[in-house]
């Protein structure tokens, strides 16, 4: 496990007129307030996520899902939305492989759980696999990431697993890129009610109620994905307060 004074990502707080621009603290392990709250919102997003892909799966079926492909025979085939069934697994496969690694690193059992294992590595979730399932099964996973939150922060792989659970890459995103397509309907603020980030500097700051993605009242910025500590941010009290 590593320890240092500030955070590894290199974030910083913006020059205000009584001080000047400086780096956060690593106050997680090597992350700081906002990188940790970051990782645990997206971890959190997953499970629902993960429903709302399979659910996707078959658009006009609530049928649990029993064959990766079907063709073949009489009719016409099953209107299998195949982008939600690759980017389900995809995603799954992402939480198998960081079990493996960061039980490994903390030497700690892996939970318990059914895979779909191709010639040598995880391809995805089990069959059959509902909605309800898919919900469930990342439950499980997420589940025990949340517990270690702190443990895997103060790993030397904190910030490679960050960015991977947070954004990903292309052929696997991460939560945040897929909730632009599978998450679901959020309250959006209008432009009037959003505040400039004392971060990033844009009119994207504004109040996230309480929903599956967050347990308690937030105030973020949309751009950056910056979480506030009212404490610091007077001016962003009468903001929460209207909201």
């Amino acid at each position: 496990m590593t320890e240092q004074l500030f955070c590894a990502r290199a974030c910083g707080w913006p020059e205000k007129d009584d001080q000047p621009a400086h780096p956060k603290l690593a106050t997680h392990g090597t992350l700081c307030d906002s990188c940790f709250v970051r990782v645990r919102l997206a971890l959190k997003t997953i499970p629902e996520l993960l429903m709302n892909m399979r659910a996707a799966v078959f658009p006009a079926s609530n049928f649990e899902l029993t064959e990766r492909v079907q063709g073949g025979g009489d009719g016409s085939p099953a209107p299998l939305q195949v982008g939600a069934l690759d980017s389900s697994d995809a995603l799954f496969v992402k939480l198998v492989t960081w079990v493996d690694e960061v039980s490994e690193k903390l030497a700690i059992p892996k939970p318990s759980i059914r895979v779909w294992m191709g010639m040598s590595e995880a391809q995805g979730m089990r069959m059959p696999v509902s909605a309800k399932a898919a919900y469930d099964q990342g439950s499980q996973l997420v589940t025990w990431f949340l517990n270690r939150l702190d443990a895997i922060a103060a790993l030397d792989l904190a910030v490679e697993f960050l960015n991977d659970i947070t954004e990903g890459h292309d052929d696997s995103p991460g939560a945040y890129k897929l909730m632009r397509r599978y998450g679901s309907e959020q309250h959006k603020p209008r432009d009037s009610q959003k505040r400039e980030c004392p971060v990033c500097g844009k009119r994207e700051v504004f109040v996230a109620h309480p929903s599956s993605f967050n347990s308690e009242v937030m105030v973020l910025c949309g751009l950056c994905a910056e979480s506030f500590d009212l404490s610091k941010y007077p001016e962003l009290v009468e903001m929460l307060r209207t909201a």
